[in-house]
């Protein structure tokens, strides 16, 4: 049975009172069990802000009779993909009043409520959970999808406590594959947590990637593109690597290469490895000529756990018109809009709206190429939370590097 994720948000067309509302999340806790469907309902005395999660053709359904209620006006569908698994667990519905009379309240719809919010971290909304549910309720609790503004970044991990790094072990059989990859951490230096490593393609002698791709045209190249990831995931299957890891594709690969998902995903799981632990960067270089297709491709790479990135965003030829049409989970902002953006108005202008637009659509932002200190106190300042570069570590063939805390 596939799964979906609606994500909406309207205005009540009256003034609800306390008693009015939790009678309300009553009677929807109810009717969603009743059609199997899960979320939390979201309400800050103005706005209401709904998760849906369950079969597609029940969510499909529920939402079309939710159109139609006279008790709210302005619906905005904010988030619409499929889904692996459920976030929220076996609720019927979770519901949050925010700025009540009292102040911020939790009101519970199910007995198991408490328990589930607190293992997402969003008991006091400010802990943000790496689901995408999650990170839009904490932006609409906030007011952020309202009114930009900056919240500093080190406010989310105050009671994290630190982390010690895993070891990691070295792939044994160095230089004996096709290709070779070298592994950069995504690390979070607030919190000191590695959130993955990115397989950066070397040739057999470390050939750097434009040259080796340099030696492809046509179909070759996207066959060589899909076909040499499945080393990137051995290499990373040999290292032991317990973290995420995300691989590089073309955009057109996923397309013009038959089956392409398939080959990915029986390659992952010959390795004994986990759909959910892969992320794939889709490079925003390269001109998308299905938009069709490309989207069918991302739909059942999301549907089979995979998350999807837009890599170098900012330097390419999809911009803003891709990051609205699939909405990945992750983005991750090109060096160029990021060298040097302590001293450069333009740069942090359009960083801003970025991490702004993002955080409202809960898509999880990596700033790329990563040099100097002052870059990273700037972008923590900016809500940026996760970074890539020489800054924290250089890439190491087949192996992970020392990180630089």
């Amino acid at each position: 049975m596939s799964l979906s994720l609606l994500v909406y948000r309207s205005r009540s067309t009256k003034q609800l009172k306390k008693d009015r509302v939790v009678a309300m999340s009553k009677h929807f806790a109810a009717r969603n069990r009743d059609r199997d469907i899960t979320g939390m309902l979201v309400f800050d005395g103005d706005y209401f802000m709904q998760v849906l999660e369950g079969p597609r053709q029940k969510i499909t359904a529920l939402y079309e009779l939710i159109q139609t209620d006279p008790r709210h006006e302005e619906v905005v569908t904010v988030l619409d993909e499929p889904i692996y698994r459920r976030t929220f667990d076996d609720w019927g519905l979770g519901f949050i009043v925010i700025n009540d009379e009292g102040g911020n309240q939790i009101i519970s719809s199910d007995l198991s409520f408490d328990n589930q919010l607190y293992k997402l971290g969003l008991d006091n909304l400010k802990q943000v959970d790496e689901t995408r549910a999650s990170m839009i309720i904490d932006a609409f609790a906030k007011g952020r999808w309202r009114e930009a503004y900056t919240v500093p970044s080190d406010e989310l991990y105050l009671d994290l406590p630190e982390q010690a790094l895993p070891e990691f072990n070295k792939a044994d059989s160095l230089g004996l594959y096709p290709v070779n990859f070298a592994f950069q951490p995504i690390v979070n230096p607030v919190s000191k947590l590695v959130t993955s490593a990115e397989a950066l393609l070397r040739g057999p002698n470390n050939e750097s990637p434009a040259e080796i791709l340099s030696r492809y045209s046509g179909i070759d190249l996207y066959r060589f593109d899909l076909e040499s990831k499945q080393y990137a995931l051995q290499i990373a299957a040999d290292m032991g690597l317990p973290c995420c890891i995300s691989v590089n594709l073309l955009p057109m690969s996923l397309i013009t290469i038959p089956d392409a998902v398939d080959f990915l995903l029986d390659r992952i799981e010959r390795l004994g490895l986990s759909s959910e632990q892969i992320i794939v960067e889709i490079t925003e270089e390269e001109a998308i000529t299905n938009h069709d297709a490309f989207y069918g491709a991302v739909t059942r790479l999301r549907a089979a756990g995979i998350k999807v990135a837009i890599d170098d965003f900012g330097a390419g030829f999809a911009g803003l018109s891709l990051l609205a049409e699939f909405q990945p989970d992750k983005l991750k902002i090109d060096r160029k809009l990021i060298q040097g953006i302590q001293s450069n108005g333009p740069k942090q202008a359009i960083v801003r709206a970025v991490v702004e637009c993002c955080y409202s659509l809960g898509i999880s932002v990596t700033a790329e190429g990563v040099e100097q200190a002052a870059e990273v106190d700037w972008l923590l300042e900016a809500g940026v939370s996760k970074f890539q570069g020489f800054f924290f570590a250089r890439p190491a063939l087949n192996s992970f590097p020392e990180i630089n805390w």
